[in-house]
């Protein structure tokens, strides 16, 4: 289908149309943005498709967006995105925008035999019978005025939501997951999904059970240093300090400047800037709360081959249950939430063997990957015997 394709860069004019889209069942909506130069990345271009039309949003020029953001909040529209994690962690972190009512094309391709996760392109080609360009030039988005080529992209990032959503709909339903599909795309409405644990970095780190308590208690400074340098001067966490230099500043920042100099590694206007940030970081007594969050701290688990291969062994049923009923395994259990169950970590969100997942994989398979049990192997008769204790 053509659509009417509108630019709006007049305040006044974007919020008449934002009052009129109130009365829709439903938008498609894609964001462009800028995240490489700064801390918070610039928004750039909301894309809008209706019914209809089809709207594109200088927010550049439109200060006030509250009229979209009503939109996205509104649980009696439906949003249609294509990977709109990235959207709706945007919208978040700008405006502490929390959606409701939402439908993503890339979780619901995964529910009906599509790899998780499936490019646009690919999913558009096979539900609609469309060839997009398999590639594009990277936009400036900030740069007005937009080039054609670049709105084209812009246009077909939403042009093709709505038939997608009736196509991957019916297979949905053909297969009795469009409430698995919901309930996926669920997590998205809940202000707790955008949640950041500001000890993150650290728990990130395997380094940080090589250093002694001091040490510790610098290390986990130093990534919250850079978070609000990076904040403050509104540029990535990697324009104030490399993670490739965090060693090297431990090491050194407890002798000052003469611990650097004699270091080639780290750019030296780098540490003349912050060395006296980074002894004072080091010197400074511990808190009572980080204390208390490196006792907390789990201890890496010692190294046991025979359960790592009994989790491993597990993740393969998982996988097998995947192919069986056309379900992508990223979608069901990604790799890096199962690592952390391999691992025994205490941060592992075991709500993500309830629910859908849980139907899909059965009772068995569930209390065998909570458990974390080890598994004992026969051979009879040319049969292979797997007994779970």
């Amino acid at each position: 289908m053509d659509y009417p394709v509108h630019f709006l860069e007049n305040q006044s004019e974007f919020d008449v149309v934002m009052q009129q889209l109130l009365a829709s069942s439903w938008i498609g909506f894609d964001t462009e943005f800028v995240g490489e130069k700064t801390f918070v990345p610039v928004l750039c271009l909301i894309q809008i498709v209706t019914e209809h039309d089809i709207y594109l949003i200088d927010t550049l020029k439109i200060a006030e967006l509250t009229g979209f953001l009503r939109l996205v909040e509104n649980p009696d529209i439906l949003k249609i995105t294509h990977a709109g994690d990235n959207d709706y962690r945007l919208l978040n972190t700008l405006f502490a925008t929390v959606p409701n009512n939402t439908f993503d094309t890339q979780i619901a391709a995964g529910f009906v035999g599509y790899n998780y996760p499936a490019g646009f392109g690919k999913i558009v080609e096979k539900e609609l019978r469309v060839n997009l360009a398999k590639s594009h030039t990277i936009a400036d988005w900030e740069a007005r005025p937009i080039e054609a080529k670049a709105l084209s992209y812009a246009i077909e990032d939403v042009k093709y939501l709505p038939g997608l959503h009736q196509k991957l709909t019916q297979k949905l339903r053909r297969h009795k997951r469009e409430e698995w599909a919901r309930e996926e795309n669920r997590k998205w409405e809940s202000a707790s999904f955008y949640q950041t644990d500001p000890y993150k970095e650290v728990l990130a780190n395997e380094f940080i059970h090589q250093l002694d308590f001091k040490d510790k208690i610098f290390l986990m400074r130093l990534f919250a240093w850079r978070r609000e340098k990076a904040a403050e001067y509104n540029i990535p966490k990697e324009s104030v300090l490399q993670s490739r230099h965090i060693s090297t500043v431990l090491r050194a920042a407890k002798d000052g400047a003469n611990g650097f100099r004699s270091n080639r590694t780290l750019p030296e206007g780098i540490w003349r800037k912050f060395v006296g940030d980074w002894q004072a970081l080091a010197q400074a007594p511990a808190s009572e709360a980080e204390k208390a969050f490196l006792q907390a701290l789990p201890k890496p688990a010692p190294d046991d081959p025979e359960r790592e291969w009994a989790m491993e062994l597990m993740y393969h049923f998982v996988k097998k249950q995947c192919i069986a009923h056309e379900i992508s395994a990223a979608l069901l259990f990604p790799k890096g939430d199962f690592n952390r169950l391999k691992a025994g970590n205490p941060d592992f969100d075991h709500s993500i063997l309830e629910g859908w997942r849980a139907a899909l994989l059965g009772e068995n398979l569930v209390q065998w990957l909570r458990r974390g049990a080890y598994i004992d192997m026969s051979w009879q008769n040319a049969s292979c015997i797997l007994n779970m204790r």
